[in-house]
């Protein structure tokens, strides 16, 4: 099996010292972006690729796009002073249009679906950069609920919920808060595992580990058992490596 495709990174000389918060504030923006540059391609793989990395400080130095394996670059324009000039949601526009105009040039080459990336910047702007995953819904043993998972993600922070609909009632509860910082981010594995343990309980189940996370509507609340224990509350970071 072909592996999938992961991310676009976009790697960004910084005057910030690692691990202070101007630092943050800027690895969180462009990953934010980029990943959500990612979602809004809606499952489209180009094809041989895993990894597409934007290299700025290679822009007058390569003469073309770059191939390694499965691992695609280029080297787009980015220009300090003009992205320090601009607010917050010009900074999201700006390193937007790089993921963009990157994605346009490496699909032009390659033959790749350029509608694909044109569906993705248009949706990512009329949505005003709003960052929402709605999984498919799954029905309920008895047939009588459906059941789904919604991501809601900001710069730094990853917000999983449960919705259950029963005729035509809405029941949403969120499972977990996790960070988000990353290029990719770990809580799109987890949400794979999404399933209705039973008919009044639907979440997340990962046998491999040992963790289940749901919401009961017996019981209205969240619960987590881990390696066999049920907890109201677990701190989910020890498990995320990313």
């Amino acid at each position: 099996m072909a592996a999938s495709f992961s991310d676009i990174t976009l790697y960004i000389s910084t005057p910030y010292k690692n691990d202070t918060p101007e630092y943050w504030e800027e690895t969180s923006l462009k990953n934010f972006v980029c990943d959500l540059y990612v979602q809004r391609m809606n499952g489209y793989k180009p094809p041989q690729v895993t990894r597409i990395t934007l290299q700025p400080d290679y822009y007058d130095i390569w003469d073309r796009t770059w191939k390694n394996g499965s691992i695609f670059s280029i080297a787009p324009l980015f220009e300090r002073e003009k992205y320090e000039d601009l607010d917050k949601r010009g900074k999201y526009q700006y390193i937007l249009d790089i993921v963009h105009n990157s994605m346009i040039q490496l699909g032009e080459e390659y033959k790749w679906d350029r509608e694909v990336f044109e569906g993705a910047y248009k949706e990512i702007i009329e949505s005003n950069f709003s960052f929402i995953i709605n999984y498919p819904s799954k029905t309920s043993k008895d047939k009588k609920k459906q059941g789904k998972l919604v991501i809601q993600k900001t710069e730094t922070m990853t917000t999983v919920y449960t919705v259950i609909k029963i005729g035509d009632v809405s029941v949403s509860r969120k499972l977990f808060d996790k960070r988000n910082w990353f290029w990719y981010d770990s809580a799109y594995q987890m949400a794979t595992h999404n399933k209705w343990l039973d008919n009044e309980r639907f979440g997340i189940q990962i046998k491999k580990l040992n963790f289940s996370v749901w919401y009961s509507l017996t019981e209205d609340k969240v619960l987590f058992e881990v390696n066999g224990n049920v907890k109201d509350e677990y701190n989910l970071e020890r498990m995320f490596t990313l």
